[in-house]
């Protein structure tokens, strides 16, 4: 019993303290080599990479341009950066930073 209380309070402190804001970079595979590598070591959010093929027809024409990487706060968009006419992101992982951290409660 005791295990399974300290399981139950361990999940119940994970779920608290679950990040709500990911950022998610969208690439194509022909174009994997403008991917921007700086922005997985993102704090404070969760990271994740996909590549456009992989992706539902409706996400894919929702995306106009690659790389493109979408900061979402609880499940809903709240900044899109999107790659250039050189297909390349010149973004920083501070610019990145900075979004995510202003959408911290």
């Amino acid at each position: 019993m005791k295990k399974f209380i300290t399981i139950i309070s361990l999940l119940f402190a994970f779920t608290i303290n679950a990040q709500e804001i990911t950022v998610i970079q969208f690439n194509a595979k022909w174009n994997s080599h403008n991917t921007n590598n700086n922005i997985e070591r993102v704090k404070r959010a969760q990271y994740k990479f996909a590549y456009l093929e992989n992706q539902s027809e409706a996400l894919q024409k929702s995306i106009k341009a690659v790389p493109t990487v979408v900061i979402y706060k609880d499940g809903k968009p709240v900044k899109v950066f999107r790659g250039d006419l050189t297909m390349t992101l010149t973004i920083r992982l501070e610019e990145v930073q900075e979004v995510v951290d202003a959408n911290l409660d």
